[in-house]
């Protein structure tokens, strides 16, 4: 199978003001499922558009929680990402597990190739064009994808998790909220042992309408259920 890296469209991006498949307003609504079993909802939002570091940036949101076997867990997820260049400037995550949370704040300058965190009296090189884990699907969501390819895209943030493998298995259909069927991409996303699935409208505007992810208590599928 071919190993096709995307590091072209990264730099077509920077040329481009084009505009994006997703908007300021754009907010997705998911049901969690364990197996066939609800067990909470998730959310992705646009939220604005902001100055970071004297960069126009987006801030993309995501939020989700579960109560699995009656055990509360979620996390919040924020990113800012620049609308020019699309690299990540700033990341914040929070994971709760019961009483537990594990929380972070990254800043993240692609111009020298470092990222750093709050607390950490150190910092850590970055690839020139950097991703979180939200800012990824985004970026995903931009970009070309032809199904039977593999892409090896080496721009997460946190280089000893890079390359990250995205392989587009195929295209299938699928029901949008309203009723419409669309096609979809399926995608598989690898980073060391990890797997996550990911469907994208095979439109204009590459909606995530289903994602499958590995959580320590099995994995979660998060459905497209409304929003605009």
């Amino acid at each position: 199978m071919p190993l096709t890296p995307l590091l072209v469209h990264a730099a077509l991006l920077a040329r481009l003001a084009a505009p994006y498949p997703f908007a300021v307003g754009e907010s997705l609504k998911y049901e969690a499922r364990l197996g066939m079993v609800p067990i909470g909802s998730a959310s992705m939002s646009v939220s604005r558009v902001a100055r970071e570091r004297g960069t126009e940036a987006f801030v993309f949101a995501a939020n989700g929680e579960g109560h699995p076997l009656g055990f509360r867990v979620g996390a919040e997820l924020t990113s800012w990402v620049g609308t020019g260049r699309f690299n990540s400037l700033r990341f914040h995550r929070r994971v709760f597990q019961g009483s537990s949370v594990d929380e972070a704040q990254y800043h993240i300058i692609p111009d020298s190739s470092r990222y750093r965190e709050d607390g950490v009296p150190q910092d850590w090189v970055a690839p020139s064009n950097p991703l979180d884990e939200l800012a990824f699907l985004y970026y995903l969501r931009t970009v070309p994808l032809k199904p039977g390819t593999t892409y090896q895209i080496p721009r997460y943030f946190k280089t000893g998790y890079n390359p990250i493998g995205v392989r587009v298995v195929g295209r299938e259909t699928a029901t949008l909220p309203g009723g419409a069927s669309v096609p979809v991409l399926v995608l598989e996303i690898t980073s060391r042992n990890m797997l996550v699935g990911v469907q994208l409208t095979d439109d204009a505007r590459r909606l995530p309408v289903e994602m499958d992810l590995p959580l320590p208590f099995g994995r979660v599928t998060l459905e497209l259920v409304g929003g605009a």
